[in-house]
């Protein structure tokens, strides 16, 4: 197998040599190239950390403008800082990893139903929900269609209801800060000399959040990028077979043939797919298509010469070749006469 490898990268011809082989065998070394293929794929998602990062941009009390956020999470609990707990929410921008989202956070110690007036534009927003004892990410669309604009003009009413009957609200999961291992974070602070330390702490928070259930997705994400992989692979090896058939039906080679060339052919391919992956230049794999293009060409060359009667000329070499014999025939009957 090592042979073949080694083969199959660097003497395009030795690959004639392999195309009439069992077609176990072949099946055999195509998977090898397949895991070869897919482990990077696997290995970057498994090893990639979450990059969450926010932009706070205001700040309010019972949805009236504030300076401070009066909650704090102590030994795995949302508390608030003052004897009247009232409902606070921040407006941020949110990035995980290169997606951007607008998002509230909303520091409920019931997180059961209330109303108020959020001074935000119109739009889809992700909502972190910060209760007594748990964490809840739902999604709620923020239209002057759907919900009444208060009587000074200043933001738009939303109800914000955990309810499951309420269409305002779509609910995705439920997690306790001792499931994302959070147990102390001091929101409490001036929005102004604190915006550094609320950026970190909410960043801090919603990485959990997303690390949580990217471990939860994990088999799920694996069998995806295993799928894709593999139909990225066949379809390289199905276009390449196509256009080599289209391009050099002369050769009058099986179909099957061409198709155990290129699954050879494709070696040099998989190489470039893996260092391209992992160095971060994708213009590699495109040099490995061409590189594949190429090992088909010589390695079919060889194999008609080697094992198959030789390469036989395009039909409009032989129609030239017919022409001119028929010429010389002519001409030889003419001197006859």
């Amino acid at each position: 197998m090592y042979q073949k490898f080694k083969n199959c990268i660097l003497k395009p011809r030795n690959i004639a040599d392999y195309i009439k082989e069992p077609k176990k065998q072949t099946v055999s070394y195509m998977i090898v190239l397949l895991v070869i293929y897919i482990i990077p794929f696997v290995l970057i998602s498994l090893l990639s950390n979450s990059n969450v990062t926010t932009i706070s941009s205001s700040v309010s009390e019972d949805f009236i403008s504030a300076d401070e956020i009066n909650y704090v999470i102590e030994d795995g609990k949302l508390k608030s800082t003052t004897d009247n707990a009232v409902p606070q929410y921040i407006k941020t921008d949110l990035i995980v990893e290169t997606y951007k989202f607008n998002a509230l956070y909303v520091f409920d110690l019931t997180g059961d139903s209330f109303e108020s007036v959020l001074d935000v534009e119109n739009g889809l927003y992700i909502l972190f929900l910060l209760t007594e004892n748990e964490f809840k990410i739902c999604s709620v669309e923020i239209t002057k269609n759907n919900n009444q604009e208060n009587n000074n003009g200043s933001g738009v009413v939303v109800s914000f209801m955990t309810s499951e009957n309420n269409s305002n609200i779509t609910k995705y999961i439920s997690l306790s800060y001792e499931e994302l291992e959070i147990t102390n974070i001091n929101f409490a602070g001036n929005k102004d000399t604190n915006t550094i330390n609320f950026r970190n702490d909410i960043a801090t928070v919603v990485s959990a959040i997303y690390n949580n259930i990217k471990i939860k997705l994990l088999p799920i994400i694996i069998i995806v990028i295993i799928i894709l992989a593999v139909g990225s692979y066949f379809f390289s090896v199905l276009f390449i077979t196509l256009l080599t058939k289209i391009l050099y039906r002369y050769l009058q080679v099986d179909f099957g043939i061409v198709f155990k060339t290129v699954i050879l052919s494709s070696t040099p391919y998989v190489i470039c797919s893996l260092l391209g992956l992992l160095i971060g230049i994708s213009l590699l794999e495109i040099v490995g298509q061409f590189i594949m293009i190429a090992y088909t060409t010589k390695a079919l060359m060889t194999y008609k010469i080697k094992y198959d009667g030789g390469i036989p000329l395009p039909r409009y070499m032989q129609n030239m070749m017919n022409d001119k014999k028929d010429d010389e025939e002519k001409g030889s009957g003419d001197d006859e006469l």
